[in-house]
């Protein structure tokens, strides 16, 4: 798949960055997954206990800076990443890391407490079946938290074009944030809580950013902003759309799977 080997060319090169001192140590995961305990402080008040599952971890994931529950990571090139030193020695205890893809999880029907798949669901050509397997490891009383950069419509329109001429193969899939809303409804997932990035915020700094890539984007209108949700099956229970009480985003944590 195009979009597992251009993840591999980025990390290889983030890899051999932090080796040369050049890159930061990834700690923006430590802010990820503030974000997402808050987003689960916003609509239960439950012990952090379970098992959470990853998908399309990363070498690293949120997951590595979480301290509570039995921690999975799973991702289709976990056999590359374990490889590299410079990104294992990253891993805080406490995880297990499989080799793996979203569309077949190794996992039994309703054993997972807490799914996380944060900026994974559109590097994938399959985001359906990934959702289908998603619903069928998650308990009744489980949570389903996703982020994914979402554009405007005008944004997903220019987006799908390079899509289709293969200029983001790392991007196959586009999602509004209207989009994705939809998408969770169809395969049965209520949203419980949700925090979206500002497009204009997001799109003066692309504008300020010293970065040719960055300005030209933003001059496009193809400025991808982040959009987060925490969901539960329909099944379980009814919608009930908050905001958590935000986390300051440190200016570290910009996407790296951008185009």
């Amino acid at each position: 798949m195009k979009a597992q080997e251009h993840e591999q060319v980025f990390w290889q090169r983030s890899a051999a960055g932090i080796e040369q001192g050049t890159r930061g140590q990834l700690d923006w995961y430590d802010w990820k997954a503030r974000r997402l305990e808050a987003h689960l402080d916003s609509v239960a008040d439950r012990p952090r206990t379970g098992c959470i599952l990853e998908i399309g971890s990363g070498p690293i994931g949120t997951i590595n800076s979480l301290d509570w529950g039995q921690r999975f990571a799973i991702d289709p090139l976990e056999n590359f990443y374990n490889q590299k030193p410079s990104l294992i020695k990253l891993r805080k205890p406490g995880t297990i890391y499989l080799q793996g893809a979203g569309e077949r999880l190794p996992f039994p029907d309703a054993s997972i407490s807490l799914v996380i798949i944060d900026n994974v669901i559109d590097h994938t050509h399959a985001p359906a079946a990934i959702l289908q397997e998603i619903s069928r490891v998650l308990d009744d009383s489980g949570y389903l938290y996703l982020t994914v950069n979402v554009h405007t419509r005008w944004g997903a329109l220019v987006h799908e074009l390079l899509a289709t001429l293969h200029i983001d193969k790392r991007h196959p899939y586009t999602f509004t944030s209207p989009r994705l809303r939809q998408f969770l409804a169809r395969h049965r997932f209520a949203v419980l809580s949700e925090e979206i990035e500002d497009y204009q915020q997001v799109k003066r700094a692309s504008l300020l950013s010293p970065s040719i890539k960055d300005k030209l984007k933003a001059c496009i209108g193809l400025s991808e902003f982040d959009h987060a949700v925490l969901c539960a099956k329909t099944t379980a229970r009814r919608a009930a759309t908050k905001t958590p009480r935000g986390v300051q985003k440190p200016v570290s944590s910009s996407d790296t799977h951008a185009l």
